[in-house]
């Protein structure tokens, strides 16, 4: 391919990560919904969901290498921001389209680090409620205890 159509082919795989990219950032904030109620049913259900996603975008993410390490190795340059010759517009649009992802996927990672915090919460409040119920059963055990008979061996008997 020459240098045009491997942009243009770069172009639609970027629109295509742009699309799953979007999705992703969805499904993380319906997974802090999720974690704020604490529905573990729909929060494995969305981890699911973005497993498969994050398996297409690394599909498209070994294409997209491929064809942009030939334009890397053509151009001379180490990634797109460096080169400064002239440029057609749909070189131009891949740059933007890759910047918008870029974006997109650091608001992915921050949700994600915010939601990792609520999950460390959740566990610790677990945690805390586990140690009270074991708490009250040990309490609750002391009192259902049968007394228990024993002979006194110290009582004087008169003889």
């Amino acid at each position: 391919m020459i240098r045009e159509e491997l942009v243009a082919y770069l172009l639609r795989i970027s629109q295509g990560k742009l699309l799953l990219v979007n999705h992703l950032l969805k499904i993380t904030q319906q997974q802090s919904k999720a974690l704020e109620e604490e529905d573990i049913k729909i929060l494995e259900d969305l981890v699911q969901e973005k497993q498969g996603i994050m398996e297409k975008i690394d599909v498209l993410d070994k294409e997209f290498m491929d064809k942009y390490s030939l334009i890397k190795e053509e151009l001379g340059i180490e990634n797109l921001q460096q080169y400064e010759g002239e440029v057609s517009e749909t070189f131009k649009e891949l740059k933007e389209k890759i910047a918008v992802i870029f974006k997109v996927i650091e608001e992915v990672h921050d949700l994600d680090q915010e939601n990792t915090k609520k999950v460390k919460n959740n566990i610790a409040k677990s945690q805390q409620n586990i140690k009270s119920i074991k708490t009250g059963k040990r309490a609750l055990a002391g009192y259902n205890q049968p007394y228990k008979e024993s002979h006194s061996f110290f009582i004087d008997k008169k003889k």
